[in-house]
């Protein structure tokens, strides 16, 4: 128990220094940054190799903090409360101006998901903001589904890599709301109705 808070520490320490962390998730591993941090959200896209302005998802605890940064219009909620925490994002619009522009889509929307996955979610906790967050993996590359199957090369560009499986075989399923109507952008673990 201690060696896992000494990881959720030292992670958190990473996070608010403006490092980027790899992390096992409910679906796939990710690699984040703090939502605070710019200069972590600024290596996080250089270590990637993404592209500045594809977007990415924020993780976050649960429907409150996701509210934070995006409108959760009532579909929205209904959609979380019934999923999450799972292997589903929400695409929202930018709410306020805690939401970096290089996070956001072309429109101004922003990805949110809560994890189930205790590391992510105790990790979030303690940071106590969302968490941008990828897979870990170059751009372009598959995404890695357990922890042998990390890059080396990659892991040698972050910080700090913490925790031990990843839950799943499949990325989250991705919809997006910003326009009313239920769009499915990605179909992944979750089917929803």
């Amino acid at each position: 128990m201690i060696k896992y808070q000494k990881q959720i520490e030292k992670a958190v320490e990473v996070l608010k220094n403006g490092g980027v962390v790899v992390f096992p998730t409910d679906t796939v591993w990710g690699v984040g940054a703090a939502i605070s941090s710019r200069e972590g959200i600024t290596r996080l896209y250089e270590i990637k190799k993404r592209e500045v302005d594809k977007p990415t998802a924020i993780l976050v605890l649960d429907v409150d903090m996701a509210n934070k940064y995006g409108a959760m219009n009532k579909q929205a909620w209904n959609l979380a409360e019934k999923y999450w925490p799972g292997a589903l994002t929400l695409v929202v619009n930018k709410k306020g101006n805690r939401v970096p522009m290089e996070v956001c889509g072309k429109n101004k929307s922003v990805g949110l998901r809560a994890p189930r996955h205790r590391l992510i979610q105790d990790l979030i906790k303690e940071l106590g903001g969302g968490v941008v967050a990828t897979s870990a993996n170059f751009a372009g590359e598959p995404a890695p589904k357990n922890r042998e199957d990390l890059d080396d090369n990659f892991v040698e560009l972050v910080d700090l890599v913490v925790g031990g499986e990843a839950g799943g075989d499949k990325a989250s399923t991705v919809v997006d709301l910003t326009e009313g109507e239920m769009k499915i952008l990605r179909q992944g673990r979750v089917k929803v109705s």
